[in-house]
């Protein structure tokens, strides 16, 4: 498991501040500051190796991209995720102890490998692989047993998707209509079957402004007052994000991500710094 930080704040004007300010969402997401963003996923298990050899393009989250891993091999890694160590009262109970008021989990990252059970793809923790766990379930839980928000990272993109666009140098490739009713179907399923959802933390792709307005009302219509970043893209955002490692002069709500190594959010290894 790697682990990053994130850290909320405000620079709205005065008029705009005190009326974002009255809505109980935003009270509530203000007032968290400081959270545990939890990368883990199939690629976790990898180690940022691949052949035997450290893997040092990208971040280890995207390792199938940077080693260039065609995707039926890659599913393979699939049949030996039997994750035994990850204990998920564990990483809320360090959060608690930490001070941090939420936890942010990775259940889709950009290789489409889903950690939670789903009905739209058996590529997930409960059908593919020989633990049969389902990680999102198990985190949301320990985080309403501690007290802690619980929080979604969902990549837009899916790598494994027959209906996903092929691995590109930018990450930012259009999302084909048939991705996004898969997409859809997959936010429904989280938003329904894993309690209260503090955020939303989309990532990547290039929606159109019908398809980013859907994901948002979609979220919104089960979920009112969970927040949503500012990467769905086309203005449907109720907050925005900073680059990894930088404090930048944004005139919304904001987040700045801090992972734990200084080129990945991915675990690796190798890497000790």
């Amino acid at each position: 498991v790697t682990i990053g930080i994130l850290l909320s704040s405000l620079t709205m004007s005065a008029i705009d501040r005190d009326m974002f300010k009255m809505t109980e969402s935003f009270k509530r997401w203000e007032g968290d500051r400081y959270s545990m963003f939890i990368h883990f996923g199939l690629y976790s298990y990898l180690d940022g190796m691949w052949n035997g050899v450290p893997v040092t393009d990208k971040g280890s989250e995207m390792i199938q991209s940077a080693a260039g891993i065609y995707y039926d091999v890659y599913e393979e890694v699939a049949d030996a995720f039997n994750p035994e160590g990850f204990n998920a009262e564990e990483l809320a109970g360090i959060a608690k102890k930490a001070g941090m008021r939420s936890i942010i989990f990775t259940a889709r990252h950009h290789d489409g490998f889903c950690m939670f059970g789903t009905e739209t793809t058996d590529f997930n923790s409960v059908d593919a692989t020989p633990s049969g766990r389902d990680f999102v379930m198990e985190l949301s839980e320990a985080c309403r047993k501690e007290g802690l928000k619980f929080g979604i990272y969902f990549s837009l993109l899916d790598w494994h998707s027959p209906y996903g666009s092929h691995i590109s140098s930018h990450n930012a490739d259009k999302i084909s209509d048939s991705l996004h009713k898969e997409n859809m179907e997959q936010v429904q399923e989280l938003v329904l079957k894993y309690g209260d959802i503090s955020e939303f933390w989309f990532d990547m792709g290039s929606l159109t402004p019908a398809q980013s307005q859907e994901l948002y009302d979609l979220i919104k219509k089960f979920q009112p007052s969970c927040m949503i970043s500012d990467r769905l893209g086309n203005d449907c955002f109720d907050f925005a994000l900073t680059s990894d490692r930088k404090s930048e002069d944004i005139d919304e709500p904001w987040q700045a991500l801090s992972p734990m190594f200084h080129d990945t959010w991915g675990w690796r290894g190798w890497q000790y710094k």
